[in-house]
């Protein structure tokens, strides 16, 4: 009978067309008035905002979590907030529904201080969650952020953590170990960081060596995940304790190295035990060069054959940019790849797999048809490596022009990304 009663009482309900324009309180009883997901769905459309916060919300959720998502909803619909009109922060609504029972303060006594939703979120959940009002904001902040998990660490969990005031080094999973030193520079990163990012700051700060943070985040020890760390921090150590080196050399090494360790070079075996020890920057800087100038080589003479596997791939779902001279577009084929490599000698060519597998994109920029930029965009829409001819950054111009493809394409620029002198 119960159920029947609320079969009828969704049904009475979806009749009414102008729910939009009920208050928020109303269209969460609305919401869970259904007698099931699909006259929910059929009644609301499976696109509609409120159909993706309950899908978001409710999914294998147990009948004592659901009551815990219904109160959460109703108290933050009581606000002034969009929050529950956004569908692309649905799982974050999600997040912080699921873990509403673990609050430390109520909704009604929280404020929204701004009329954007992203910031409103964070500073829910820092009013929620934050018992001492000592988290970092970057944890807080990675709350608004498509992905909530990174490296393998749940972030809302860690916020939890941290929140009822201990220490982030005791948290049961993190990647890798973290001291006392490196959790304090963890806290004191900068906001917007992701976790990969803080604990690299921390690792930098501990060095005396931030100023190579924007470097070491633009390389493969920035985009790759934690994995062999104590080894990639020797390389960073190598390139600190080297006078005058060009910061710009720091990516090169580190792709070759990779290549050494984990696939070989030429006839040569992988040698997983690879390490600087005993070797100067000039000799490392030396055989980068050779390996780079092999490369390029090796592809103007095979033609391609070298690189097995299909000779095009889809690409990534990211809009070229077409602006007068200028052109951004990306590189779908083996031949494309190989032609920028050489023209801008770089090793973008070595990018065929991930490239292949959807892991990344890579992008050339041309102004009436000459090369200027090759860029690499990853899976999650952010520009993360930026390089002219030889390794060069790109200047204020062209920064100009990425910033145009960045608003079209709807792309983010990763802060690590050099900006020369024209």
């Amino acid at each position: 009978m119960e159920a029947y009663r609320w079969k009828e009482a969704g049904a009475a309900l979806a009749r009414h067309v102008d729910w939009r324009n009920w208050p928020q309180s109303k269209q969460v009883e609305y919401l869970f008035s259904f007698g099931s997901p699909h006259a929910l769905y059929e009644a609301l459309g499976v696109d509609s905002a409120l159909a993706q916060l309950f899908a978001a919300c409710m999914a294998g959720r147990t009948f004592t979590k659901q009551g815990n998502v219904y109160r959460a909803l109703q108290a933050i619909s009581l606000k002034r907030t969009g929050l529950l009109h956004r569908p692309e922060l649905a799982p974050n609504v999600a997040a912080l529904t699921s873990r509403y029972a673990k609050r430390v303060r109520e909704v009604a006594d929280w404020k929204p201080k701004s009329n954007n939703v992203f910031r409103q979120l964070a500073s829910l959940v820092r009013h929620l969650f934050d018992r001492y009002g000592n988290a970092p904001d970057w944890l807080i902040e990675s709350w608004t952020r498509p992905t909530l998990a990174e490296d393998g660490v749940n972030l809302p969990d860690l916020t939890l953590h941290l929140g009822q005031g201990l220490s982030l080094r005791s948290f049961p999973r993190l990647p890798v170990p973290i001291s006392k030193r490196l959790e304090h520079g963890m806290r004191e990163a900068p906001a917007g960081c992701t976790f990969r990012e803080a604990l690299r700051y921390a690792q930098l700060a501990a060095r005396d060596a931030l100023a190579w943070w924007g470097v070491v985040m633009e390389s493969r020890l920035g985009r790759a995940p934690l994995v062999d760390d104590a080894f990639w921090l020797s390389v960073v150590d190598f390139f600190v304790a080297s006078p005058m080196v060009d910061p710009r050399h720091f990516g090169p090494v580190c792709d070759w190295i990779h290549q050494k360790r984990s696939v070989g070079i030429g006839a040569e075996p992988a040698q997983p035990g690879f390490t600087l020890k005993g070797r100067s920057m000039a000799s490392v800087l030396a055989q980068t060069e050779q390996w780079h100038h092999g490369q390029a080589r090796a592809r103007r003479q095979s033609g391609g054959a070298n690189l097995a596997g299909s000779s095009s791939w889809a690409g990534l779902p990211v809009d070229n940019f077409f602006a007068g001279p200028v052109r951004i577009k990306q590189l779908t084929t083996v031949e494309q790849l190989q032609n920028e490599g050489i023209a801008q000698h770089n090793c973008v060519a070595t990018y065929l797999q991930s490239c292949r597998l959807g892991r990344c994109g890579i992008f050339s920029l041309t102004v009436d048809g000459t090369r200027g930029l090759t860029i690499e965009v990853t899976a999650n829409r952010t520009v993360v490596q930026v390089r002219g001819k030889y390794n060069r950054w790109m200047t204020t111009q062209e920064h100009a022009w990425i910033i145009q493809w960045l608003s079209q394409a709807r792309l983010v620029l990763s802060k690590h990304v050099g900006v020369g002198w024209d």
